[in-house]
């Protein structure tokens, strides 16, 4: 075990740092929009980038997120938390990423956590015991892989369905987690495939510290923190983009 690393704490941060990037560049995209005139190069470009470049946390809110599924002991507390988060973001997605207060074209990426927690429960029934309903489980995956891109779950550029990626990583780490070395090759391979960019979170979890559980400590203050700035965080984006 390393007790030298990326804590769960550190990595939720870098998460989180990543997470506003992605917001920026959707602000200056809404910005930017096409009734304000020509959008310049050197704009295009940078939108493209720090979207791109937020990416690389996709596979780190996963393992967050399978690490929480692991240790908590009240799970539909936790579901229930992740249920009202993403309530409470859709708004503030919506002004970030379009400009409006209400927009179908994509769903926040919280909810793509929620389905993630869902479908790794299910899968916990379905599996557990001798009779196991792998059919089912398979049904299951299924169904959430297709939830998340019928509703746009985590849907950026119009083109990266980012919330069914993070289904898989949580996937990945449900199904290989004890197997660190099959994990982070398959995790890899998963990334590279999914625009490059969330193989690099891949790197990141590969350093991370593996003596601390990441889990659901009971009175982890910045945990709670972060996941409360975040909402607040996209609501400033969008109005800052609104008024630009």
């Amino acid at each position: 075990m390393r007790s030298r690393g990326l804590s769960a704490t550190r990595l939720r941060v870098v998460g989180f740092v990543l997470v506003g990037l992605g917001a920026v560049s959707s602000a200056i995209a809404v910005a930017q929009g096409p009734h304000r005139g020509a959008v310049s190069t050197s704009t295009l470009t940078a939108v493209v980038l720090l979207e791109a470049v937020s990416w690389v946390a996709v596979p780190i809110f996963a393992w967050l997120l399978w690490q929480g599924f692991r240790n908590t002991a009240h799970r539909g507390r936790y579901a229930l938390r992740l249920a009202l988060l993403a309530v409470l973001t859709e708004v503030p997605y919506d002004l970030a990423t379009s400009g409006r207060v209400w927009d179908l074209g994509s769903q926040n990426p919280v909810f793509a956590l929620l389905v993630g927690f869902v479908v790794m429960w299910a899968l916990d029934y379905l599996l557990a015991g001798a009779k196991r309903q792998v059919g089912l489980a398979v049904l299951v995956c299924v169904a959430g892989v297709l939830w998340l891109a019928i509703f746009n779950v985590g849907l950026r550029l119009g083109i990266a369905p980012m919330g069914v990626v993070l289904l898989l990583f949580c996937l990945v780490f449900y199904f290989l987690g004890s197997r660190e070395n099959t994990m982070m090759m398959v995790g890899g391979a998963l990334g590279a495939l999914a625009l490059i960019l969330p193989a690099v979170g891949m790197m990141l979890l590969h350093f991370r510290s593996t003596e601390e559980p990441g889990g659901e400590p009971r009175a982890d203050s910045r945990r709670y923190l972060l996941y409360g700035l975040y909402p607040l965080g996209l609501l400033a984006v969008g109005v800052v983009g609104a008024l630009s």
